[in-house]
């Protein structure tokens, strides 16, 4: 695979370029062949005065989507060659018209065959194999994409993330942390009340938990010294859910060789992003891979769209979906199996 290919998007602009070169490489050999001294970069100018007899160096910025001075420094090139002529209009100076002049109406005569044989040409390519790619449809619906794209501020906001996420740490839980895990804890448990763990004992004991009996693991995403994300493994998960006796979920492994973990994880929703918790998610699976845990459980809000198509993308299967009483709250159950 050649350098342009495995590079991407970071040769974009050169491999257009490339293919822009060959194509006016090849136009140039067509002129050379056919004795016509033609410049590439004249051609602009010339269609847009083949169509009219006369026009306005403003009109050919507007259709060339270029700059006036650009559209100014093309005409002033012809102009010197003796290919066109520049006129001001008499009602205001201001204004100059361009016409081609005898000479630039002869090269004109001389490359209109060359172009209505490029167009033949291209058409020919496309009957040649009806269900290849259209290349100017091609160009077409890049020029479209390219122009619907704002790839500058693209850039600029990724730039910005990436900025952002080198400066988050994952630490585990340390006392320092522990008022701020709580209010995290606190304004979780008042977002999701449907989607409480079964086992709550490390929210009412945490140091307990975590650093003493060591059933329960937590990760924290902490940003220039500010907590902004927290990821709670529980080991000791409590009764398993009637679901879990499924065929489909116990497909790989049985319920004897099962080593479950209930996971939470919660975000800060002004700080926090989809990022931060596939960083948390994927620093806390890979330890209790190295725990030897063989099966994640967790629940979700159904309205936290966002939090469950990351865990559906790190490998979560659907196994639950719960209402509450009055219908209004819906929980859903998620698992995922970890295999060696």
């Amino acid at each position: 695979m050649s350098v342009y290919k495995k590079t991407g998007a970071l040769f974009l602009g050169t491999r257009l370029k490339r293919l822009s070169d060959k194509f006016f490489t090849d136009l140039s050999e067509i002129y050379k062949a056919e004795n016509i001294s033609f410049e590439i970069s004249w051609f602009p100018v010339f269609y847009l005065l083949d169509s009219q007899h006369e026009v306005t160096i403003s009109y050919i910025a507007r259709q060339l989507e270029i700059t006036h001075s650009g559209a100014s420094q093309m005409v002033t090139s012809l102009k010197k060659k003796g290919l066109v002529q520049i006129s001001k209009v008499c009602e205001d100076k201001r204004i100059k018209t361009v016409t081609l002049t005898a000479q630039g109406r002869g090269k004109l005569a001389q490359i209109k065959p060359i172009w209505n044989a490029l167009q033949e040409s291209m058409v020919d390519m496309d009957r040649v194999d009806p269900d290849g790619p259209k290349i100017l449809g091609l160009l077409d619906d890049l020029e479209e994409g390219m122009a619907g794209i704002n790839l500058v501020g693209l850039v600029q906001k990724k730039l910005s993330l990436n900025q952002f996420l080198e400066k988050i740490e994952i630490i585990e839980y340390t006392d320092e942390f522990h008022e701020s895990f709580m209010a995290l804890v606190l304004g979780w448990i008042s977002e999701n009340p449907e989607a409480m763990p079964e086992n709550i004992n490390w929210i009412n004991h945490t140091r307990q938990a975590v650093l003493e009996n060591q059933d329960t693991v937590v990760f924290l995403a902490v940003h220039k010294g500010v907590m902004i994300g927290a990821c709670v493994a529980n080991m000791n998960p409590g009764k398993d859910p009637e679901n879990h006796d499924s065929e489909s979920f116990l497909s790989e492994l049985s319920r004897s060789e099962l080593t479950r973990s209930e996971l939470t994880l919660m975000v800060d929703k002004i700080r926090g992003s989809d990022n931060i918790v596939q960083v948390l998610l994927g620093k806390m699976v890979h330890e209790l891979e190295k725990r030897r845990v063989t099966c994640i459980n967790s629940k979700i809000d159904i309205n936290n769209s966002g939090l469950l198509k990351r865990f559906q993308k790190n490998k979560f299967k659907l196994m639950e979906i719960k209402k509450n009483g009055s219908g209004k709250n819906t929980c859903m159950r998620l698992s995922r199996i970890l295999v060696s």
